[in-house]
């Protein structure tokens, strides 16, 4: 699979200076000579770039003008389907702000972050964002993080690389209110390993070896600017803390995939490492697939209709399980299954297509 590993050179050098950027620029390329059929291009760089035409600005579409170049390919040999990889976070790399689809007092995001349009070409056409051609993931830091913590996530994707840890079994933490919902969205595996329940359970750092999985599939709250994925207690009618970033640790979760459907799961603006989740697990070494907004998903009532969310976890599970399976190929099949067995392209179900996202590397092999 050929993989597209792309940054700019204007955004990393703002966040990290001269000498900084100097130091990713040499760690980016040692990732990309350890991934069979990878390039690696700073978008704004013109000696980078080469023959086509370097970016302007750090803008999505100046970056996206100049990629779109670069995949503009006839399809490999072995007909793998190519994919992109974002050094950097939204300061470095911006993400596409899209008008929000959902027009409903109960969602409050205006605009949906999403890097969908990178994977879409020049495509100007919304519909194409909604299943873009090629998968694209990120490597992420927090705002904090120096370059060397930078150079230390490019290490850790290097290690899974040359030494792949071995995993087996998978984890589910759920909210008691979606304990059915869950259930059948990881119906398509093997009986699980171990299920929590939140508000009754609960993992920190402690007992964190509860974690020791290949897939943990987490159904639980997330929100704007808060570091835990919460579960709701009845009795109280409070959110409690189920899972906090210092649960996760590399001993246990190093090339784990994670798939969370908590809402803002997947928020890394603003966010130091420390105080996030998902820029937690990125950094113990896991892939996370998640929501960069509000998410939706299947009425409790019905757990076993499952749309929005609910049904784009069971999609990327369910091909998780097929031989040659890739990150990228999983978010890429549970988008079009989603949208094949929905009835209507309802503003629910765009929204899911455009805010789940990956962060870690589309190629890495399941």
């Amino acid at each position: 699979m050929a993989l597209f590993i792309v940054t700019s050179s204007a955004g990393m050098q703002r966040i990290y200076g001269a000498e900084g950027y100097q130091l990713i620029l040499a760690k980016s390329r040692e990732l990309t000579s350890s991934i069979p059929g990878a390039q690696f291009n700073v978008l704004d760089d013109v000696l980078s770039m080469g023959q086509h035409s370097a970016a302007k600005e750090n803008t999505p579409s100046s970056l996206n003008a100049a990629l779109s170049q670069l995949t503009d390919m006839p399809p490999a040999a072995n007909n793998t389907q190519p994919s992109i990889l974002i050094l950097g976070d939204h300061r470095i790399f911006p993400y596409f702000q899209v008008p929000n689809p959902v027009q409903n007092p109960i969602d409050p995001d205006s605009n949906v972050l999403t890097d969908n349009p990178y994977g879409s070409g020049d495509s100007q056409n919304p519909n194409d964002w909604l299943q873009p051609e090629l998968v694209v993931g990120r490597i992420a830091a927090g705002v904090s993080d120096s370059a060397q913590d930078f150079c230390k996530l490019l290490d850790v994707q290097i290690s899974l690389r040359k030494a792949r840890p071995i995993r087996a079994g998978y984890v589910e933490f759920t909210s008691r209110q979606w304990q059915n919902t869950s259930a059948f969205v990881m119906s398509a595996l093997a009986s699980p390993n171990r299920v929590f329940v939140s508000p009754d359970d609960r993992i920190a750092a402690p007992n964190a070896s509860n974690l020791d999985c290949k897939f943990l599939y987490c159904n639980l709250h997330g929100f704007q600017n808060q570091p835990a994925w919460q579960g709701f207690d009845p009795g109280t009618g409070s959110y409690v803390p189920a899972l906090t970033p210092d649960a996760f640790s590399a001993q246990y979760l190093q090339g784990s995939i994670v798939f969370s459907e908590a809402c803002y799961g997947l928020q890394t603006q603003g966010r130091n490492t420390s105080s996030s989740c998902a820029l937690s697990l990125l950094a113990a070494g896991a892939a996370v697939v998640g929501s960069t907004g509000l998410a939706f998903g299947s009425s409790t009532p019905q757990p076993q209709t499952l749309i929005d969310a609910d049904a784009l976890a069971r999609g990327f599970f369910d091909r998780a399980l097929q031989p040659n399976a890739t990150l990228g190929s999983c978010l890429q099949a549970a988008r079009l299954s989603l949208q094949q067995s929905a009835p209507t392209l309802d503003v629910y179900l765009q929204k899911t297509l455009l805010e789940f996202q990956l962060l870690g590397d589309p190629s890495y092999a399941i």
